[in-house]
């Protein structure tokens, strides 16, 4: 009797473990399909319900991280990304990006270095370089201010566009419709719940407009907390609707809508555009506001409702003429357009997938008739592999949004420019402009605008003024240790193609001071002579600056300009070096430092500078590292010039190359560091009564660095 009690409760609990099992692939089908239909709100609870019974799914893992991604909700899908990991499930840029989303960039750049080793992408190269050089783009933070504005509520505001005095953005803010109902002679109310879009669970976006740009600012940047929360799950979830995609003219049927009260500050509907249920929003007005070009979805489909690019006419205060442009395929979806202030070129998005990757921009140019000729794709050095977004034009410059470029983390707002070769390329606009979240939608006009971010939990309209910010920098110039008064200083940085430019001169006072006007964090060098006219350097980043009654101030550095017979030590110091072979003869110093070296390198400078040429930075690396290991030995640096320009300069120019290596290499280890400077008294290629050209010359311009065991 026992055994047949047994087998009776063996074959119940066999039932339930499948009727369990049944349950979670249900579970798992409904989550998943959810998430394919683009209904990220709806997909989170039964996610994470399955979750409750298989916790190491790593592909339901994945997937419920990439819902709350979608949601913004970066540090949640951070969270379960890490869980789908630990499970097992291989590491991606997806997860480093979210790294960065979070602020976590030591832990971004671990696994791009990771990922560069296995495979080389200029996606890798160029978000490492972006994690990596973080100092460079919050370089010129002081220029910006920035300010909330009356436009933002606990919804999503954003794509701000100047039209008239005012702007024109999206919202995807709830309310509750009232409208009148007639029956016989008297009037019911009947309150219209607003259609929801499930993507996120709040409303579908519109346009609205603000009527005075300049009166929309609020002193605090303090920003209203979003309103998203998670579905509550379903007592029986094959409840949820399956029948529907996301963006279907037939609206899902919702639950657990809330609607919190908002204050709308002036906020107008802009109706001018045709629209129904679904999305409207992303619009670009010409200069004369005659032309306006905005998105919506499809009309007809038989799946997801795709974005579409129309065109419509303003004729006597009203828009007519609403049209959809020729280049609209119904597999793809089009939208951010752009139109610049002629109306000749429109630039817009498509995730068409003849492009590079994610979201493309293109462009496409109209002709004299009026019609339009073929969309041309942005070239592939400006749309990558990821995705570009959201172009603007204003004041005659092209705006993007990326996440495929050097930048901070999620979408960053880059600036078209052309380089010193003619080539177009994006230029980061730097923090504040940019944060760790998505930025976005950018618009200025003479140095105010606004941009959008979700830097503070949903998306918002931030306003900005754009004002170039100097900081005083202080510094002392000693003879001898000793103080003498009208001095000339002397301040230079290199521009974009590495050549010292002059910005600035000053006469140091009685107190041996300088003062200097300087943009924040950024590289300068400070330069003097001494009585002989040879040059002192100091170099110098205008960071640690502090502010003092509403004034920034930095302090530089002291240089301190030894006596001349000092100098002469250290040309004494290279000549006890060559002590041990003075039986020997020797035309060139660099030949007789070769016989009694240790090892050495060979490096060169371009023309009139001091910096190393390209193809010899590797070997200058090399030495590099090859001096912070090294103990007890004695490093000389012999330095030369071309025999282009007259003897005097080329004696400081050789001493300025030498004096360049050394500032580098004595900081690096305990090493005896002494340098030679021979200007153009001992070339490696002579010159003929014609001077040679300088390409031939780049011989002459040369940095010998020797390694020397001590005596």
């Amino acid at each position: 009797m026992k055994r047949h009690f047994i087998i009776l409760l063996l074959i119940v609990l066999v039932n339930d473990a499948f009727a369990q099992a049944k349950k979670d692939k249900t579970l798992l089908k409904t989550a998943k399909y959810e998430f394919k239909q683009l209904r990220f709100a709806y997909a989170i609870p039964v996610f994470k319900s399955y979750l409750q019974k298989q916790p190491k799914d790593t592909a339901a893992l994945k997937l419920l991280s990439e819902s709350y991604f979608k949601l913004n909700k970066f540090d949640s899908a951070l969270v379960y990304q890490e869980k789908a990991i630990q499970s097992g499930a291989i590491q991606s840029t997806f997860l480093a990006e979210l790294y960065a989303n979070n602020g976590k960039y030591q832990e971004a750049q671990k696994l791009y270095e990771q990922f560069l080793e296995e495979q080389v992408t200029k996606l890798s190269e160029a978000r490492l370089y972006g994690f990596k050089n973080y100092n460079s783009l919050v370089a010129d933070s002081l220029d910006y201010h920035l300010f909330n504005t009356k436009l933002n509520t606990t919804y999503n505001e954003y794509n701000g566009v100047l039209y008239n005095e005012g702007l024109v953005f999206e919202s995807n803010r709830l309310k509750e419709q009232i409208r009148p109902k007639k029956w016989i002679k008297r009037i019911f109310v009947k309150r219209v719940r607003p259609s929801e879009f499930s993507w996120d669970g709040a409303g579908y976006t519109k346009l609205y407009y603000f009527p005075n740009s300049d009166s929309v600012r609020l002193d605090s940047l303090a920003l209203l907390a979003g309103i998203w929360g998670e579905k509550p799950s379903k007592t029986n979830y094959t409840d949820f609707t399956m029948v529907t995609p996301n963006d279907s003219k037939k609206i899902p049927g919702s639950f657990n809508l809330t609607i919190p009260a908002f204050q709308d500050n002036g906020v107008t509907s802009f109706d001018a555009f045709l629209s129904d249920k679904l999305n409207l929003g992303a619009v670009s007005f010409t200069k004369d506001g005659k032309k306006a070009y905005y998105t919506r979805n499809q009309k007809k489909s038989t799946g997801t409702y795709q974005l579409e690019i129309w065109e419509a006419f303003q004729i006597a205060g009203r828009w007519v003429g609403e049209h959809r442009l020729f280049f609209n395929n119904p597999k793809f979806s089009y939208f951010h357009p752009a139109i610049t202030p002629d109306g000749k070129r429109l630039y817009y998005v498509s995730d068409d997938n003849a492009g590079n990757g994610g979201t493309d921009i293109y462009f496409v140019d109209q002709n004299e008739d009026g019609s339009w000729k073929n969309t041309v794709n942005l070239v592939q050095d400006i749309n990558t592999s990821a995705n570009e977004l959201f172009p603007t034009f204003y004041e005659g410059n092209l705006y993007l949004s990326s996440n495929g470029h050097p930048g901070l983390g999620g979408l960053d707002i880059y600036k078209l420019a052309i380089n010193k070769n003619g080539v177009p390329e994006v230029k980061n606009m730097g923090y504040p402009i940019n944060s760790n979240k998505d930025d976005f939608a950018f618009s200025i006009k003479e140095e105010k605008g606004f941009f959008s971010t979700n830097r503070y939990g949903t998306d918002d309209i931030i306003a900005f003024d754009h004002i170039v910010s100097l900081i005083k920098m202080e510094g002392k110039v000693l003879v001898d240790s000793n103080c003498i008064a009208g001095k000339k200083v002397y301040l230079y940085q290199k521009d974009a193609n590495g050549i010292s430019i002059l910005k600035d001169s000053a006469t140091i006072d009685n107190n041996c001071n300088y003062t200097f006007n300087v943009r924040p964090n950024q590289f300068y060098t400070i330069t003097t002579s001494d009585n002989q006219g040879k040059l002192y350097e100091s170099s110098i980043f205008t960071d640690d600056y502090a502010k003092i009654e509403g004034t920034y101030w930095k302090d530089a550095s002291l240089i301190n300009i030894p006596l001349a017979e000092k100098e002469n030590l250290i040309a004494q110091q290279v000549k006890e070096a060559e002590m041990a072979y003075m039986s020997k003869t020797f035309r060139l110093t660099i030949d007789s430092l070769k016989t009694i070296a240790k090892d050495y390198v060979e490096l060169h400078h371009p023309f009139d500078q001091v910096y190393i040429i390209e193809k010899d930075l590797a070997s200058y690396y090399k030495i590099i590292e090859m001096v912070k290991k090294l103990r007890n030995k004695k490093i000389v640096i012999v330095s030369a010039a071309d025999c282009n320009g007259s003897l005097d300069y080329n004696e400081d120019l050789s001493a300025r190359r030498a004096n360049r290596i050394f500032r580098t290499l004595s900081k690096l280890s305990d090493n005896e560091v002494v340098i030679k400077n021979v200007g153009e008294r001992e070339l490696l290629k002579a010159c003929d009564d014609v001077k040679k050209s300088i390409e031939e010359q780049v011989v002459n311009r040369y940095s010998y660095v020797f390694i020397i065991d001590k005596n």
